[in-house]
């Protein structure tokens, strides 16, 4: 068999979270065939961040906003132009628009859709819409931006991978876009795994992005939701990591039946065996993950403040590279410069994390997003409790669900929440029953609901399931 693992923007550029996760899958099917295809903005040299396993035969990538001049594909036809002016109408319903738009796509597949920016009808088209909607804008700054929308679109659903078994999407977004129409192109399934959820997400910067004039918000969030309503349709299965995840995939997907959850697993025999470390003088926190904004380091550093004037030994290790933001990182030098907390705060770097979680007692996780964090089944595994932001699935892996209800691992506050966050570093170290309790049932979680063997068991099912 020959998965087709199609990633956007992460691996193998980009270390831990879904490149980790993506890496570890590939590494622990020896006997699946794997091509990785990455999607990346534009054009560029960058260096890898991992080694492909050997189990990798092949690479795919393409760019989003390359202008590609694909000559072998027929341009696309006014019959094919008229159909999709009838399925864009107002008031876009984002589901209606992607059952139709699949429907479409199952007769016109093999075509260069980038060709349609320049015919005659979506010149018509996107001037009706100009003068309908926002006669008051400068008409080239309308212009610019409804292209810089479409490309990526356009170039996803043009562009042909390589010849696979199966294509498995790590989002929906435009790597959910390529998988779908080779899909179709090929007769081929296509497996969508959402870690986190791509147009919540999406929506969530369009609203805070400064670039993006108020007139451009909706059209924005209505296209990533249409795209996600696309991908949703034309995936055979859908999985994710946890239940709150299914929640907002039903937003744009009706076909309940589709859906399954798959929790990230971590190989518990390894981590387990590294000794936790009771002895608490000095008290030490480990931060393990990349010194980036989405992590939200200065929350950690504000929290950090706190629990130094509580605890004169207390001790903050930020364990994970520090070159993918470096401006970020250096905010985060001069805060630390400003609360005198240089003897306090250390920056490892990219290390080996496995000579770093016999040092710690506590596991902090500061992050506004996360999906799954496989560092918090790590600690877990080594017997390390936690205290992190509710975000993704780290409340149900801290507290259990309702068919586990063993105990607490740990602690759980709101996003930002740096008091919080302190009170619980805080509350970890005075508590010896609580920090002891909270070891030991982070270990049987983990072994009983977070195992890699398992993880690995369920996707290589899934992955003959919609083959056969």
């Amino acid at each position: 068999m020959r998965v087709g693992l199609i990633f956007e923007g992460t691996y193998p550029y980009v270390t831990g979270g879904v490149s980790s996760w993506g890496n570890t899958l590939i590494k622990s099917m020896k006997d699946v065939e794997f091509c990785v295809i990455h999607i990346g903005a534009t054009p560029e040299i960058r260096k890898p961040k991992y080694l492909f396993p050997e189990n990798v035969v092949d690479y795919f990538e393409y760019f989003l906003f390359a202008n590609y001049t694909i000559k072998y594909k027929r341009k696309i036809t006014k019959d094919f132009g008229n159909k999709l002016k009838n399925i864009l109408r107002y008031p876009f319903d984002e589901k209606s628009i992607a059952e139709n738009l699949y429907d479409l796509f199952q007769k016109y597949n093999d075509y260069d859709f980038t060709s349609i920016l320049k015919s005659k009808i979506y010149w018509d088209v996107m001037l009706n819409f100009y003068k309908a909607y926002i006669p008051y804008e400068n008409f080239t700054n309308y212009f610019w931006t409804l292209q810089s929308m479409l490309l990526p679109f356009l170039n996803s659903m043009t562009v042909d991978l390589p010849k696979c078994d199966v294509y498995h999407t790590i989002t929906t977004g435009y790597a959910g876009i390529v998988a779908v129409m080779n899909g179709i192109k090929n007769n081929k399934p296509v497996i969508l795994t959402e870690h986190g959820i791509y147009h919540r997400e999406r929506q969530l910067e369009v609203l805070k992005a400064g670039w993006i004039k108020d007139e451009y918000r909706i059209a924005w969030i209505k296209l990533f939701n249409t795209i996600s309503a696309l991908v949703y349709k034309g995936s055979k299965k859908i999985t994710t990591l946890f239940l709150k995840n299914q929640f907002f995939e039903k937003e744009l997907c009706n076909d309940t039946n589709k859906m399954c959850i798959i929790p990230n697993g971590v190989d518990y025999d390894k981590f387990s065996q590294l000794e936790y470390r009771k002895e608490k003088d000095p008290y030490i926190v480990g931060l393990v993950g990349r010194v980036v904004e989405i992590k939200d380091i200065k929350t950690a550093i504000k929290a950090a403040k706190m629990v130094k004037e509580k605890i004169p030994n207390f001790k903050l290790l930020i364990i994970g590279p520090i070159d993918e933001e470096p401006e970020y990182y250096n905010e985060c030098l001069e805060m630390i410069k400003v609360f005198q907390l240089e003897n306090t705060i250390e920056f490892t770097g990219k290390v080996n994390v496995l000579k770093y979680y016999t040092n710690i007692n506590t596991l902090l996780l500061s992050s506004v997003s996360e999906g799954q964090p496989l560092v918090i089944l790590e600690a877990f595994s080594v017997g390390i409790p936690v205290v992190a932001t509710d975000v993704g699935s780290c409340s149900e892996m801290v507290y259990g669900t309702k068919e586990d209800i063993i105990g607490n691992a740990g602690i759980i506050v709101k996003p930002k929440d740096f008091v919080g966050l302190a009170n619980g570093l805080i509350k970890l170290y005075e508590d010896d029953e609580f920090r002891i309790n909270a070891s030991r049932i982070a270990k049987i979680r983990v072994k009983k609901r977070y195992r890699l063997d398992q993880m690995i068991k369920n996707y290589k099912e899934l992955y003959f399931s919609v083959v056969e």
